[in-house]
């Protein structure tokens, strides 16, 4: 065997939220002049004008077939779900996870004011705080898909890394919602950190060769701000998350995409590129736990303290050193597990077929007990996989906690 390189589904039934009925009626950020209504900020900053802001952040419509049918779909009265992806920016945090305030939550009840006749929108919030899109992908087949949304918005623009397993897994991602057999509409959301932080870059590369509708914030207020016409605390709770205003506006944002997409001719029919822009994706991926996996627990006990990840596994110092144990089929392997700034958690090592495939920390500074990945190995092809876990020798009296595991081909 050859090395190359290294259900759980919130859907809330949103309804319509009065007074705003579209785009350019919504509630206005602090310090911004919007369309001829409201007075200039004290400090004399030049004037926003909110409508340009939001058009600043289409990036593209994209190719418009399937959001078209979602179009016609919708007027014909019959239900629609719109399947909100990401990580703490698309559960909520700072306004509630999941709230009426929350992005995801006022852009599917717009959605169904603008476009539904008759029929209601469901907001599937697939938002997980602290999860990049690797572990995205891999819930995706549990968590996202079974549902079979009409329209997939991915958001991990900073919650990813800029290396080549996350634009992999990304892309990963991207192409299994395109796969799915609904064909589901899917559009591209890339949030960005006060400190300048974002994977858009790499991410709208790979919705450009997929020919995906694509929507920026920095792209919208990156240069307001560095001109001084607009403070990041106009957007942002923290430096990280919106505020209520600042969700407000990225449902703005949204909704001018649709405006946008519901504008443009459609397009006759739209074909996934038969090639990936990143080779050896982490394609049919899945999460192994104890909810769907035969295992031999050892000194660890099923469960854990995740409110997401719910069916892992916690070692149990004691009660020896003895292995969990998995029998997995894929072609490339993660674990996914808890790490935190404190030395009283330890390392684990992670065994394939009788050898040592890689070493994990659950200690790194700055950690929270957020859930966290690594890829343990990828191979020329599926293979089976006899996977054991423990703690190194040295380790037994540290604590980890697997959320699980993942596999891909």
């Amino acid at each position: 065997m050859q090395k190359r390189q290294q259900k759980w589904i919130s859907q809330e039934r949103i309804h319509r939220l009065q007074p705003c009925r579209f785009l350019l009626a919504a509630v206005l950020l602090t310090g911004f002049v919007s369309s001829g209504c409201g007075a200039q900020d004290s400090a004399q900053k030049p004037n926003v004008q909110r409508e340009d802001l939001i058009a600043q952040s289409l990036v593209s419509t994209g190719n418009t077939h399937r959001i078209s049918r979602v179009f016609e779909k919708a007027a014909a009265g019959e239900d629609i779900t719109i399947a909100y992806v990401g990580g703490s920016i698309t559960e909520g945090y700072a306004v509630g996870a999941r709230a009426p305030e929350c992005y995801a939550s006022l852009s599917a009840a717009e959605f169904e004011t603008a476009y539904c006749s008759g029929g209601t929108v469901t907001c599937q919030n697939d938002g997980f705080a602290a999860t990049p899109s690797i572990i995205g992908n891999l819930q995706a087949a549990d968590t996202v898909l079974p549902s079979e949304p009409d329209i997939i918005l991915i958001e991990y623009a900073v919650n990813d890394g800029q290396n080549e397993i996350y634009q992999t897994a990304y892309e990963s991602l991207v192409r299994t919602c395109l796969e799915a057999p609904n064909e589901p509409a899917v559009i591209l959301l890339f949030t960005w950190m006060e400190t300048g932080h974002t994977c858009q870059d790499q991410q709208q590369a790979i919705g450009e060769y997929y020919d995906l509708g694509m929507i920026s914030l920095r792209d919208a207020i990156a240069s307001e701000i560095e001109s001084g016409a607009m403070k990041w605390s106009e957007y942002g709770a923290d430096n990280v998350h919106p505020s209520a205003s600042g969700h407000r506006l990225l449902a703005d944002m949204l909704a001018n995409y649709f405006a946008s997409a519901k504008a443009k001719k459609p397009e006759k029919d739209y074909e996934i590129p038969a090639d990936s822009l990143h080779e050896n994706l982490y394609l049919n991926a899945k999460i192994c736990d104890a909810s769907n996996t035969l295992y031999r627990d050892g000194s660890w006990e099923a469960g854990s303290h995740s409110n997401v990840f719910r069916a892992g596994f916690v070692y149990q110092k004691d009660q020896g050193n003895e292995p969990l144990v998995m029998d997995l089929t894929g072609r490339s392997l993660f674990i996914i597990y808890k790490k935190y700034s404190d030395p009283d958690w330890g390392l684990a090592g992670i065994y394939v077929n009788g050898s040592l495939a890689g070493v994990v920390s659950a200690n790194q500074p700055g950690r929270w007990g957020e859930p966290a990945v690594d890829l343990i190995e990828t191979y020329d092809s599926v293979q089976d996989l006899h996977v054991e876990i423990r703690m190194l020798d040295d380790q037994t009296d540290k604590s980890f906690e697997i959320l699980a595991l993942g596999v891909s081909e």
